[in-house]
C-alpha cells in the first residue's frame, strides 16, 4: 500500500450505484466515516507522518544492522526525528556547535509529499464558494487551514521524539517544516487545482503582477534550470577526475554496505547544493569547505576536511592560472540564454524598453532565487571550523546578478541592432 492510497482511504468514497438501484441515474455520495473537518485535520497529520515513516524505517534499520552497546529503540527514533526536520530547514545542535545544512532534493522530495496530501485534502473543498478577500474561496481556506493542522500536530510530534535521541533541536527554526513546507505543498496543490478551474481570487491570480514580471517567468525558470544543471555537471566532472580521492574517503569511512548505500543517498540528496557551491565558483565569490579551507577562481587553499567522500572532489591547494576567471563568461553565456527567451516572450516589435526591462527582471529573478536556495540549504555542519561552510549567499547573489544582467542585455543590444539594419 502506497503513501497516497493511505491518504486516498481517508476521504469519502462514493457509489456508483443510483439511489433507487437503477443503472445509469449517477453517483451517489456514502457517507464518511469521519467528519470533514476531522477528515481533513487527519490527511494532514498522515501526510506529515507517512513522510517521516520512510526516515524512521531506514534509520531504525541502520540501527538493527550495526547495534550499540546499551542502545535502545528510542535512540533511532529520536535521530530520524532530528534528520526529518533537517531535511525541511530545522536546525541541529547544542551549545557552540549547529548543524544547519539542509540536502535541498531531500528537501525539494518533503515539499512534494506535502503537497500531495494537500491535493488529497483539498479534492472535497468547494471551488465556487465565496471569495475570502478576493483571494481563496472560503470552503478552500478551511480545508486548507485543517491540513496545515494536522501537518503541524505531526511535525510537533517529531520535535517531542528528538527529545529521546542525539541530535538536539533547536527549537526556534521549527518554523520552516511546520510553516514553510507545508506553505510551498499548498501553494503547489493550489497550483493544480487552478489548472483545473477558477479558483484563484484576483489578489492571487496574477493580473496585479507587472506584465514584465508576468513575461519573465519562463525566461526565468529557463536560466535557473540551466544554472543548476551546469553546476550538478560541474560537480560530477570533478567527482571524475578526483575518483581516487573520492573512493579513498569512502573506503576510510567505512559503514559496511548498508551504511554506503545511506551515505551515498545523503550525497546525492546534497547534490543541488554542490551545484550551488560549484555556481559560486564559476560566478566569483567561490565556497568554503572549513575555516582556512576557500575555493575560487584565484585558487585553492588547504584545510583538515571533514571525512565526506564528495569533499574529496575539491581541487588541489595551490593557485590557479588568470584565465581562469574566464569561468566567469558562463553565467554571462547562461544571460544570453536568458534574454533571447525574453525576446521571445514579448512580440517581436515590443519597444526596446519592454525587451530590456522583461530581460533585467528574468536575471534577476533566477540571481535571487540562486541566493534564495543558497540561504535556505544552510551552512553549517558543526562549530568552529565547521560553523561556516559553503557559498556566501549575498555576495552569490549580487556577482551572479551583475553577470546574468550583462548576458542578457547584450542578446537583446544586439537584436535591436540586427531590426536596425
Amino acid at each position: 500500500m502506497t503513501v497516497m492510497d493511505l491518504l486516498r482511504g481517508v476521504r469519502p468514497a462514493s457509489d456508483e450505484a443510483p439511489d433507487d438501484g437503477a443503472p445509469g441515474d449517477g453517483p451517489r455520495e456514502v457517507a464518511p466515516w469521519l467528519p470533514g473537518p476531522l477528515r481533513d485535520v487527519l490527511v494532514g497529520l498522515l501526510t506529515g507522518l507517512l513522510s517521516l515513516l520512510v526516515v524512521v524505517v531506514v534509520t531504525v534499520l541502520g540501527w538493527m544492522l550495526d547495534p550499540r552497546d546499551g542502545g535502545s529503540l528510542a535512540e533511532p527514533l529520536g535521530a530520524a526525528s532530528s534528520l526529518w526536520l533537517l531535511v525541511q530547514g530545522a536546525h541541529l545542535g547544542a551549545g557552540a556547535a549547529t548543524i544547519a545544512f539542509v540536502p535541498l532534493l531531500l528537501g525539494a522530495m518533503t515539499v512534494l509529499v506535502a503537497a500531495r496530501g494537500a491535493a488529497r485534502a483539498l479534492e472535497d473543498a468547494d471551488p465556487d464558494d465565496e471569495l475570502v478577500a478576493d483571494a481563496l474561496p472560503r470552503s478552500v481556506v478551511a480545508v486548507a487551514s485543517r491540513w496545515w493542522v494536522g501537518y503541524a500536530v505531526a511535525v510537533a510530534l517529531a520535535a517531542a521524539l528528538t527529545l529521546a535521541g542525539s541530535l538536539p533541536l533547536r527549537w526556534v527554526t521549527l518554523v520552516l517544516p511546520a510553516v514553510v513546507v507545508p506553505a510551498l505543498g499548498l501553494v503547489v496543490a493550489l497550483r493544480r487545482l487552478s489548472a483545473s478551474g477558477d479558483v484563484l481570487g484576483s489578489r492571487l491570480d496574477g493580473s496585479a503582477i507587472p506584465e514584465s514580471v508576468r513575461r519573465a517567468w519562463s525566461p526565468a525558470l529557463r536560466g535557473l534550470l540551466t544554472l543548476l544543471g551546469l553546476g550538478a555537471l560541474l560537480v560530477l566532472v570533478a567527482v571524475v577526475v578526483r575518483w581516487e580521492s573520492v573512493a579513498g574517503l569512502q573506503a576510510e569511512v567505512g559503514g559496511g554496505f548498508f551504511g554506503g548505500l545511506l551515505l551515498l543517498a545523503a550525497q546525492v540528496g546534497a547534490l543541488p547544493n554542490l551545484a550551488l557551491w560549484a555556481l559560486s565558483f564559476l560566478a566569483g565569490p567561490g565556497f568554503s569547505v572549513v575555516d582556512g579551507a576557500h575555493v575560487s577562481l584565484n585558487g585553492s587553499s588547504t584545510g583538515l576536511m571533514p571525512l565526506i567522500p564528495v569533499l574529496g572532489a575539491v581541487p588541489e591547494p595551490g593557485e590557479y592560472p588568470w584565465f581562469a576567471w574566464l569561468l566567469t563568461l558562463v553565467p554571462v553565456l547562461v544571460g544570453g540564454l536568458i534574454g533571447r527567451r525574453s525576446l521571445k516572450a514579448v512580440a517581436r516589435l515590443s519597444s526596446m524598453r519592454t525587451k530590456v526591462s522583461v530581460a533585467a527582471v528574468a536575471s534577476l529573478i533566477v540571481a535571487l532565487a540562486v541566493g534564495v536556495l543558497d540561504a535556505v540549504a544552510g551552512g553549517s555542519l558543526g562549530a568552529y571550523r565547521l560553523a561556516d561552510v559553503g557559498a556566501p549567499a549575498l555576495w552569490l547573489t549580487l556577482a551572479l546578478g551583475a553577470e546574468l544582467l550583462v548576458g542578457a542585455l547584450l542578446v537583446v543590444l544586439w537584436d535591436a541592432w540586427r531590426l536596425r539594419r
